[in-house]
């Protein structure tokens, strides 16, 4: 882990993120070994992210004994319909200075709305696929505005990167006025046409028309589920026992 942050660090990355929620004791570990590398003082941005693993007592709990490393946010302390679980625990990780970012699990501008009124979130995490299309993210991103909550895509790969370019390009250029964090994850983007590009820790502008999503012919004509050639490997096989036996497929 050391090791992928010191790489990530030389490439210009400034912003890391790491998941907590399975045990205290672990997560004091992981997180030490984290600021060893990144330190207090150089500028670099720590993130947790709990998956919506707690209840409310249990996430500002949780966080109050995770607080010496000085987090700016934790992402999805519990579950997103919860609005005024996040605002209690927005309230109570105040002092602390950690914030509350949720949003990748939000389906609506509705859940949004309630979010962004009540106060219960300091980072607004749009989804590109979770909410309904381009018009639905425009209302949020307005929204947004109106409370002063910065935007943070969810962008956890698999073509969220190239969507996510835009709505940040769109927030950027006509809403807020200010740039956005992006989260990026570095894998699957050689299926795409236009994948992202990014220099030096930061996306490029994108410069295609179009969402930036469409994927190779070849791709779709080994992976498209079920008649791919990738469905007829050896490879596939433990996936498909896997869902004929947990999900009747």
């Amino acid at each position: 882990m050391q090791q992928l942050l010191a790489e990530t660090l030389a490439q210009g990355y400034k912003h890391f993120k790491i998941k907590v929620g399975g045990d205290v004791s672990s997560d004091r570990h992981r997180l030490t070994l984290v600021r060893d590398i990144l330190s207090y003082d150089r500028g670099n941005i720590l993130m947790v992210d709990a998956n919506q693993v707690w209840s409310v007592p249990e996430a500002i709990e949780y966080m109050q004994q995770l607080a010496e490393f000085k987090p700016w946010f934790i992402e999805e302390p519990t579950s997103p319909d919860d609005i005024l679980g996040h605002k209690a625990i927005r309230d109570a990780l105040r002092p602390y200075n950690i914030g509350v970012a949720t949003g990748e699990m939000c389906q609506n501008r509705v859940t949004f709305k309630q979010l962004l009124a009540a106060g219960a979130i300091d980072i607004c995490q749009i989804d590109a696929c979770r909410l309904g299309g381009v018009n639905e993210v425009l209302a949020v991103l307005l929204m947004a505005k109106k409370y002063g909550v910065p935007i943070v895509p969810h962008s956890g790969g698999v073509g969220l990167p190239e969507y996510t370019q835009h709505l940040s390009t769109i927030d950027y250029v006509v809403v807020s006025g200010k740039k956005s964090l992006l989260e990026y994850v570095d894998h699957l983007h050689e299926h795409f046409l236009h994948p992202s590009v990014i220099r030096d820790g930061h996306y490029t502008t994108p410069t295609e028309p179009g969402y930036s999503v469409e994927m190779k012919e070849e791709s779709m004509q080994e992976f498209g589920f079920p008649q791919g050639a990738f469905w007829r490997s050896e490879q596939a096989r433990p996936i498909l026992e896997h869902l004929k036996t947990e999900k009747g497929i």
